[in-house]
Parts: structure tokens; C-alpha cells; sequence
């Protein structure tokens, strides 16, 4: 039996940062539902004159701590210096990244159930999303 989801590494490219709270309140709402547990955000910037810098979720102020709630304390600091450095030296200058530790809650259940029906998963890979619309882009083509 497991008790957690698989994870993703998500990491968001912004070429004109808009921090307006719309992604935060998406994946609050995936949380609250029991389909995703954030486990660690990461929020990096690049100055127009190479100027590095981030935003640690423990240092912000009160009214947008609020947030970043749903990320339990207990996961934050999962990313680490070294996975800034890394996700720093590919950023063009004037641009800022967010990179997500996304933990599939929804999958705890349906693994447990396959292991208790003698199954096993033999593969499991993700196929990002342009290219499923890519495909039924495709198929809708074809009709």
C-alpha cells in the first residue's frame, strides 16, 4: 500500500511576469478538492539587467502568505539553492519562473485498489498537454 501520490516537477516559464494570484488560486482549488497536494513552490526572477532573485514563500508578507496556504509547511523546502542555480542559468533576462512540486493525490486510491487486484503498473508517462490537443486536433481533421 502507498500512502502518496507521484509527483511532478512543474516549472512555469513567465517572459513578462504578471503576478496576479490567478495561478495560486487554481491550485488552491485543485487542492481543496483532493485532487493535487502542492507540496513545495519555488518563485524565481531575472532582472532586465541579470539581476537574480526569489521569492520564498515563508518571507512573505501576511495578506499574500494567505495565498500560498494550501502548501503545507511540513513539504515546503523541497527545492533547494542548487534547484535555483540550475533554473537560473537558463533564464533570460526580464523573465521569472515558478517551479511547482505537484503531488497526484487522486492516484493513492487507485494504485492501492491495482496492488490489492494483484496488479502491478508496468508503465506510466505524461504526455503533455499541446500535444493531446495536437492529437485531437488531428482526429478532428480527419473527420
Amino acid at each position: 500500500m502507498i500512502s502518496r501520490g507521484p509527483v511532478d516537477v512543474v516549472v512555469v516559464a513567465l517572459g513578462e511576469p504578471r503576478f496576479d494570484g490567478a495561478v495560486f488560486a487554481a491550485l488552491e482549488r485543485q487542492a481543496s478538492a483532493g485532487i493535487i497536494r502542492v507540496l513545495d513552490a519555488m518563485i524565481l526572477m531575472k532582472d532586465e539587467d541579470g539581476t537574480l532573485s526569489s521569492l520564498d514563500i515563508e518571507d512573505l508578507p501576511a495578506d499574500m502568505a494567505s495565498a500560498v496556504g494550501f502548501i503545507e509547511t511540513g513539504t515546503r523546502g523541497l527545492f533547494d539553492s542548487e534547484d535555483a542555480e540550475t533554473l537560473f542559468e537558463g533564464m533570460v533576462p526580464g523573465s521569472a519562473v515558478i517551479a511547482l512540486a505537484i503531488e497526484h493525490t487522486w492516484a493513492v486510491e487507485l494504485v492501492n485498489a491495482l496492488y490489492q487486484a494483484g496488479a502491478d503498473v508496468a508503465l506510466n508517462f505524461r504526455v503533455p498537454a499541446p500535444v493531446v490537443e495536437e492529437a485531437f486536433a488531428s482526429l478532428a481533421a480527419q473527420a
